[in-house]
């Protein structure tokens, strides 16, 4: 990639309970949020439901960006310590990835855990939701509210990926 092209990613921040989106573009080097969303489901709500819930709002965030192309997928790696807790989070993988194979996507690129986000977006692997905000904000020059820490966490997510990529330089990151 020449630093004159441009670099669409879309990423994940996935869980059942609150999922975030983000698309970034990366063009000369530089990172900016060209989209954030999230949706909400409750526990009260049976697990398929639930599914359901975040596989429409995907579908949704992706019909409304997709006509551009993305040239990277990518979600937040997860690995939790019991069923009861990988069950909620595995679903909304396998919902993310039902709603990207209705436009004959599929993620691109393996997940990134989440210290490794925070490593190479904030410069602290054990960065707290509002530090690893702030080093969104200054990265992209971003000025528009994330409505919840999922929006954030997602594009997060996408810039780790460019760095990882060699997209952005992570001292840029810092």
């Amino acid at each position: 990639m020449t630093i004159a092209e441009s670099t669409r990613i879309l990423a994940f921040d996935t869980s059942m309970g609150r999922p975030g989106a983000a698309l970034v573009e990366v063009k000369a080097g530089k990172p900016r949020i060209i989209a954030v969303s999230h949706c909400v489901t409750t526990a009260k709500q049976p697990h398929g439901l639930r599914a359901e819930i975040v596989e429409a709002w995907a579908v949704s965030f992706i019909a409304a960006h997709v006509a551009r192309g993305f040239d990277a997928i990518v979600r937040e790696d997860f690995v939790g310590r019991t069923s009861k807790q990988s069950h909620p989070v595995y679903s909304a993988w396998g919902a993310c990835d039902r709603a990207l194979n209705k436009f004959g996507l599929n993620f691109t690129a393996p997940a990134i855990s989440q210290s490794s986000v925070k490593k190479a977006v904030a410069g602290n692997g054990k960065a707290e939701k509002p530090e690893l905000a702030e080093a969104v904000r200054k990265m992209t020059g971003y000025t528009g509210e994330f409505a919840v820490d999922d929006e954030s966490d997602a594009a997060g997510v996408a810039l780790a990926y460019a760095v990882q990529a060699g997209l952005i330089m992570e001292e840029e990151a810092e």
